[in-house]
């Protein structure tokens, strides 16, 4: 069964998941420290969720900021001191599998690089967690105001029913995927994607286009519904974008799971443009060079 994790690695780099599927047998990929992080922020909607209902129409937006923030402070320092006692876990049981005094320096240098990513990783989410309160703070404002209601009877606005990490198999279609947030809207389904990652000027990237599209698929199996619209939800500017799910898009997107299908399947070795900015940081640049 193909899953829609790794229909994105085929839209980075079809030579990627080539190596991720028939070479690498240790793919290292920090998948606890990604997947923490996403439970924080869905954890964090739900605390603003639950603070909009204390909020007043009387209330300035410095005050409503104020109100809407409590709790969230705790929830990080939490979150980042699990992450880091797991880290120190691992390096200890590293540790203790090595004798020699050199690697244990390198070793040493290692772990202040991964608490200076730590801190640099925090630090961008306070950022990005402060622009979201700022952002919903002058909407939640604008709206008591206009419509003369506190901020318990307007939560639905900001807040519509939704599920989060909702896993789906699909086995006609021989897919899975556990979508980030499912709203629920007039008993309309609409996936949303949940990303940290810089996004684009305009639209959305590739990978997060056939991800919206996946997703989709999914709920119209899962629930008997038809989807139209599908969003990426972009953390970092608070920025919320369509992507269409009209013909040509699902076209596109079972041609690519064809390929998927070849790759992962039947082995086969895809060609593709090597030498790109995105090649510099890839894991598999050196095993790419090579072959």
């Amino acid at each position: 069964m193909i899953s829609v994790s790794t229909i994105k690695s085929y839209m980075f780099c079809p030579l990627k998941l080539y190596f991720q599927s028939n070479i690498d047998e240790d793919v290292e990929e920090d998948y606890f420290i990604s997947k923490t992080l996403k439970d924080l922020r869905i954890d964090i909607q739900d605390i603003l969720h639950k603070n909009l209902r204390h909020i007043k129409k009387g209330m300035d937006e410095n005050e409503i900021e104020k109100r809407l923030s409590i709790g969230i402070s705790n929830q990080v320092k939490t979150t980042f001191e699990i992450i880091e006692e797991i880290n120190d876990k691992e390096d200890i049981d590293e540790s203790n599998l090595k004798k020699d005094e050199e690697i244990e320096f390198i070793d040493e240098e290692k772990k202040e690089k991964e608490n200076d990513s730590l801190k640099e990783l925090k630090k961008e989410l306070i950022n990005e967690i402060n622009l979201n309160i700022k952002i919903l703070s002058l909407k939640v404002s604008q709206s008591m105001k206009v419509l003369d209601k506190d901020g318990g009877e307007i939560q639905n606005l900001f807040f519509p029913t939704s599920m989060y990490n909702y896993l789906i198999r699909d086995i006609g279609l021989d897919l899975i995927g556990v979508i980030d947030k499912i709203e629920v809207e007039k008993g309309n389904y609409f996936p949303i994607s949940l990303k940290s990652s810089n996004p684009p000027i305009n639209g959305v990237w590739d990978g997060d286009f056939m991800e919206a599209i996946a997703n989709a698929l999914l709920i119209e199996q899962e629930f008997n519904t038809y989807v139209t619209v599908a969003y990426i939800d972009y953390l970092k500017i608070a920025d919320r974008r369509a992507v269409i799910i009209d013909t040509d898009a699902r076209k596109s997107f079972f041609k690519v799971l064809t390929s998927v299908n070849k790759i992962v399947e039947n082995g086969e070795i895809p060609t593709v443009k090597t030498g790109l900015k995105k090649c510099e940081n890839c894991e598999y640049k050196e095993l790419c060079d090579n072959s």
